[in-house]
């Protein structure tokens, strides 16, 4: 009788077991299906904040840039700045050594001097209106009165259209002449110019390198 009820139970044992292991697995594959839905979810948490991220790069690298644009710009307002400021120098800002020689003189090399109204020593001018070793390279000086100014400066390039130069003293400067393009330099322009000698550039040769003293 015994034996029969441990074959019963067994019967039923058998009977129930590939339910539970059923049930086991469907309760597995729930696990893991939540596991995945987790995981789908943190990787969309991982993906909006990736975007957020962008997002403010890009709003960053707009501002870097902007920013790079400002710094440029005052730069370049800086360098124009200096640029007036050497400009509008006066040659009386600068330093002569213990023999009144002046070492470096101004520089207005490229600078727009057109009008230009400077008297030397000699004609009421002050002691420092000179232009001794002075940089005019490519200065416009038209419609300039420079008048008694000690003028040994480098003139290439520069402009002296309808210039008045009377009384000032043009020895030791580098004027260069038409053929001066030749030799890689600029010629210095004179035109309409009164040379120191109170000659016409237009008059002899267009040039005042031949009549630089008065």
């Amino acid at each position: 009788m015994r034996s029969k009820k441990f074959a019963i139970v067994g019967i039923i044992v058998l009977a129930l077991s590939p339910t539970a292991f059923a049930d086991g697995v469907a309760q597995a594959v729930d696990g893991l299906e939540s596991a995945v839905d987790t995981l789908e979810s943190d990787v969309n948490t991982l993906e909006s904040q990736i975007a957020s991220l962008q997002t403010e790069n890009a709003a960053l690298q707009a501002v870097i840039t902007s920013l790079t644009s400002i710094v440029d710009d005052l730069v370049e307002k800086q360098g124009e700045l200096i640029n007036q400021q050497r400009c509008h120098s006066r040659p009386g800002d600068l330093q002569a050594d213990e023999n009144g020689e002046y070492l470096a003189g101004v520089d207005w090399s490229g600078c727009d001097k057109t009008g230009l109204q400077m008297w030397g020593p000699g004609v009421g001018g002050a002691e420092t209106e000179v232009l001794v070793n002075a940089d005019l390279r490519f200065a416009n000086l038209t419609l300039a009165s420079i008048i008694g100014v000690q003028m040994a400066a480098n003139l290439e390039g520069a402009v002296l259209k309808n210039a008045n130069l009377a009384g000032s003293n043009l020895s030791g400067a580098n004027i260069i002449g038409p053929d001066g393009a030749l030799y890689g330099k600029t010629p210095t322009v004179f035109i309409n110019t009164w040379c120191p000698d109170g000659t016409n550039s237009d008059t002899v040769g267009g040039t005042c390198a031949n009549n630089r003293t008065p």
